[in-house]
């Protein structure tokens, strides 16, 4: 396969794009890859000979023969950084936290954070309560900020009352 933007060279990196349930398809030659600046991490170095091989010429021939270690693997679905570069998606939950060092750069450039704020089933009254609450809250918190900012000490006091009361359980006046 061509590659999408030169229309030269064979397509060595693929990407797919889903946004909204629309999946769009990327093939790109490694020279347009790395000029678009994609897959400069992922990117596995193409070496003629085994890196043990290149160890050995400087320890001495103690490596010939000998493997490198295996590549870590997440404890819980066996995925390694590798496959999940190739597969381009984590085998779990899990693997978020053992990859965590080199998948953070990606995540951020792809979803601009890095904490997951997903959907919330709009269905589930209770998820819809606690969202209406976390929210309520975040509103108060700022509104103290302004209220300290303007020296209105009493009306931030108010505002820390209605938000330990909320933290409680209990309803907002707002």
């Amino acid at each position: 396969m061509l590659c999408q933007h030169c229309k030269q060279n064979e397509a060595t990196t693929h990407i797919r794009r889903v946004i909204n349930g629309a999946a769009q398809e990327y093939h790109l030659c490694a020279a347009c890859a790395k000029e678009a600046g994609i897959a400069a991490q992922f990117a596995a170095p193409e070496f003629g000979f085994q890196l043990s091989d290149l160890f050995s010429g400087f320890l001495g021939s103690s490596l010939r023969g000998q493997s490198l270690p295996a590549p870590p693997r997440c404890e819980l679905c066996g995925s390694s950084l590798d496959e999940i570069i190739r597969g381009g998606r984590v085998g779990c939950a899990r693997c978020y936290e053992t990859f965590a060092e080199q998948l953070q750069p990606t995540l951020q450039r792809i979803h601009g954070v890095l904490k997951h704020t997903g959907k919330t089933p709009e269905t589930d009254p209770a998820v819809a309560r606690r969202k209406q609450k976390e929210q309520e809250i975040a509103r108060l918190r700022e509104e103290i900020a302004a209220a300290v900012q303007a020296e209105d000490y009493e009306q931030a006091a108010r505002l820390r009352d209605k938000i330990k009361t909320l933290e409680e359980g209990g309803e907002s006046n707002a």
